[in-house]
């Protein structure tokens, strides 16, 4: 019998392959943005990460972000992008014509983001240098995106960088994918919930939650109101522009309000108050 210890290896795919095998282990975790990028700066150092999906059509939705051993401006930064900035974002231009299943990467510099106001808003407010993305175009035409950064205080990115996030990127972006489908966050039993709540149109969510909490902060609402959109604690927290633990604090004095501890029972809730409305 032979036995031997697997090593670490030096080389890009080698680096790649270990830093997987820990990115794996995080699917499902609450620490996902902030343990997976940790392990991605085993090998590749990034700044900050971010996973949206965008389109021309339709408001971008960010699923994810997260900064490393810096003050987090990811929210800000998408904050900015989607309050128009994307219907002007050319960075993906590459993708068109690619198939379904390619995942291509990008890497741009700050200096060649052609739009002046995107440069200037997001790159050059933020010391964003560049940025590499492995992004995939949908059938739908919207393109989803796993974006790593790098900042001005830190060098550019090199080639045997590059070469180390193509050998990352397949499996980088099948672990981000897995999270966003488990992403909802509900417990299994809420999961029937979700699908009759996004029946109802985003008016209905508010009215419902003012009946049932009329002195509900805006704050709160906000958060809430993305909770029964099945929005993750993370991708709130992109979406607001604000942190994932100020998510949980909204989220827990809603829930006080409410009378509830868990997520299926905002769906419940909602849901009553809908039923309740239509035996009238």
């Amino acid at each position: 019998m032979n036995v031997w210890t697997v090593a670490e290896g030096s080389s890009p795919s080698d680096i790649a392959l270990y830093s997987l095998s820990k990115i794996v282990a995080h699917i499902g975790t609450q620490d996902f943005t902030s343990g997976v990028l940790r392990e991605i700066n085993r090998g590749l150092a990034a700044g900050s990460w971010s996973v949206y999906r965008t389109s021309g059509r339709r408001l971008p939705v960010c699923y994810l972000s997260n900064s490393y051993k810096r003050r987090d401006t990811t929210g800000r930064c998408f904050l900015a992008y989607r309050e128009g900035l994307y219907r002007e974002d050319r960075t993906f231009d590459a993708l068109e014509g690619s198939k379904g299943q390619d995942i291509r990467i990008l890497h741009i510099t700050a200096g060649e983001v052609r739009n002046p106001e995107h440069r200037r808003v997001i790159y050059e407010h933020h010391r964003l240098r560049e940025r590499l993305s492995a992004a995939r175009l949908a059938g739908d035409g919207s393109i989803l995106s796993v974006n790593l950064y790098r900042h001005d205080d830190q060098p550019a990115y090199r080639e045997c960088d590059l070469q180390l996030f193509e050998h990352l990127s397949r499996g980088l972006f099948a672990s981000v994918e897995r999270q966003i489908a488990l992403q909802p966050g509900m417990e299994q039993d809420g999961a029937g919930a979700q699908s009759s709540i996004a029946d109802l149109p985003q008016d209905a969510h508010r009215e419902a939650l003012r009946h049932l909490a009329p002195d509900m902060p805006a704050r709160e609402m906000e958060v809430s109101l993305r909770l029964l959109r099945g929005m993750s604690h993370d991708g709130i927290a992109c979406d607001l522009g604000i942190g994932a633990t100020t998510v949980k604090t909204y989220r827990n004095r809603a829930f006080a309000r409410l009378g509830i501890h868990h997520n299926n029972e905002l769906f419940a809730l909602v849901l009553q108050h809908r039923d309740a409305l239509l035996r009238r």
